[in-house]
């Protein structure tokens, strides 16, 4: 597992955090340390941001329905 050390930009005072990827996809974002900024906190919209990376939503609206994507017509 590669660790990247970055900053938050869904968040308005940029908070610190490390991006962690496997075999090429990201597997979880957490915090990092940071007594300026955040300490050890992020949103959870920064926290489940990388969902949305293996799953393109914007480009055609899905459903979910008993863990199964469906296209919106």
């Amino acid at each position: 597992m590669k660790k990247t050390y970055t900053i938050d930009i869904l968040d308005s005072i940029l908070s610190s955090i490390r991006i962690d990827v496997a075999n090429g996809n990201v597997v979880r974002v957490v915090p990092s340390l940071n007594e300026h900024i955040n300490e050890e906190w992020i949103t959870n919209k920064t926290r489940f941001s990388y969902d949305s990376l293996l799953i393109q939503r914007s480009s055609q609206p899905l459903c979910i329905l008993h863990g199964t994507y469906f296209p919106i017509s």
